[in-house]
C-alpha cells in the first residue's frame, strides 16, 4: 500500500511554436511523454481522491488560469490515456478578448517602438522610471513584470492601457495566447475526465492585499463558476502560489468560502497530514521525456 503521499502537478498551456517567454507552454509531444511517464509508476487521480489509500503513488494532473489551449491541446492527450485534469479558471477572463496581463506585458514590450529607450510605469504609488534594452528582450519583460505583479489587476490594466496608448501599440495578448470563451468553457467542464476549480476572479496576488478584497476575489470566483458549471466547485488555487503570494488572509478567505482543498506553488507531496489549504505542487516546464524522468526521480517518484 502506497503511503508515501500524492504528487500534484502544475501546468499552464500546451502549446507549440508560440511565443513563450514566461516558459508557460509545453509541447504536445512532451505532454504525452510527460503522461505516459506518470503512468508508468503511479496512479493519476483528482484531488478528491489525494488522501485515499492506493497500491500505487496517486499523481494529480492540474493547469492553472484557463487557456483554451487547455480544452483544444491538453484535453485530447489527458483523455487519450485516462489521465484526469483539474483546471483552475480565473473566472472574469472567461469571453475576455484581452487575455491575461502578463501576455499582454510581452506583447507591448514587444511591439514598442524601437526608437523608446525607457519605459516611465504610472504607478499610484508614483512613477518608476526603467531603462529598456531591445525590444522583447527578456530581462526587460522580467523587471517590469517584478514592480506589477504585486499590484491590485485594475491598476495593472490601467498601467499597460497607457503604456500602449502612449506608444501606439496593441494592448490584448496574442491571439495564441487567449483564454476560454464561455462555449469552450462549458464544453471543457463537462468532459468526464475534467474537474473544474476556481483561480480568483482577476489573478490578483492575494498577499498583502486587505482582507475583504481577498474575500470578494476568491468568493466571486466560486460562486461564478459554480453558476456557469452547475454544480460545486471544491478545489481553489492560489494565484502564482509562492510564500510571496498568499497569507494567513487569503487562507482564512479560502476556508470561509468553502473550499475543500487549496493548491499552492510550493514544493513537497500531499500526504493525510498535510493542510488541504496548503497542498504543494511541483511546477513542470517544457522538459523532454528524459528530463521529466529525471525530475520525477528529484521528487522521489521514479
Amino acid at each position: 500500500m502506497n503511503r508515501a503521499g500524492t504528487l500534484i502537478f502544475c501546468y499552464h498551456r500546451v502549446a507549440q511554436r508560440v511565443d513563450d517567454p514566461f516558459g508557460l507552454c509545453v509541447r504536445p509531444d512532451n505532454f504525452a511523454a510527460h503522461l505516459d511517464e506518470l503512468l508508468r509508476v503511479a496512479e493519476p487521480s483528482t484531488l478528491d481522491d489525494i488522501s485515499k489509500p492506493s497500491r500505487k503513488r496517486r499523481v494529480v494532473v492540474t493547469f492553472d488560469d484557463g487557456y483554451a489551449d487547455n480544452l483544444w491541446n491538453a484535453l485530447p492527450i489527458a483523455r487519450a490515456k485516462g489521465v484526469p485534469l483539474t483546471v483552475f479558471v480565473t473566472s472574469s477572463k472567461i469571453d475576455d478578448a484581452h487575455g491575461l496581463w502578463w501576455d499582454r506585458l510581452a506583447a507591448i514590450l514587444r511591439s514598442r517602438p524601437r526608437t523608446v529607450a525607457e519605459l516611465v510605469l504610472p504607478l499610484v504609488s508614483g512613477p518608476v522610471t526603467l531603462a529598456l534594452g531591445r525590444p522583447g528582450a527578456a530581462s526587460d519583460l522580467a523587471t517590469v513584470r517584478s514592480y506589477l505583479w504585486p499590484l491590485p489587476v485594475a491598476e495593472i490594466e490601467r498601467v499597460l492601457k497607457d503604456i500602449a496608448e502612449l506608444w501606439s501599440v496593441p494592448s490584448d495578448a496574442p491571439q495564441d495566447a487567449r483564454t476560454l470563451t464561455s462555449n469552450e468553457f462549458a464544453e471543457l467542464a463537462a468532459a468526464d475526465t475534467v474537474t473544474i476549480g476556481a483561480h480568483t476572479v482577476d489573478h490578483l496576488r492575494l498577499r498583502g492585499q486587505p482582507p475583504a478584497e481577498q474575500g470578494r476575489t476568491v468568493t466571486m470566483s466560486k460562486l461564478a463558476l459554480e453558476h456557469r458549471v452547475g454544480r460545486a466547485v471544491d478545489h481553489f488555487a492560489y494565484p502564482y502560489g509562492g510564500h510571496d503570494a498568499f497569507d494567513e488572509f487569503s487562507i482564512a478567505a479560502v476556508r470561509d468560502a468553502g473550499f475543500v482543498t487549496a493548491c499552492t506553488t510550493l514544493g513537497g507531496s500531499a500526504n493525510a497530514f498535510t493542510d488541504s489549504l496548503r497542498l504543494p505542487r511541483r511546477i513542470t516546464a517544457n522538459w523532454e521525456r528524459h528530463r521529466f524522468r529525471a525530475q520525477l526521480w528529484r521528487w522521489g517518484l521514479w
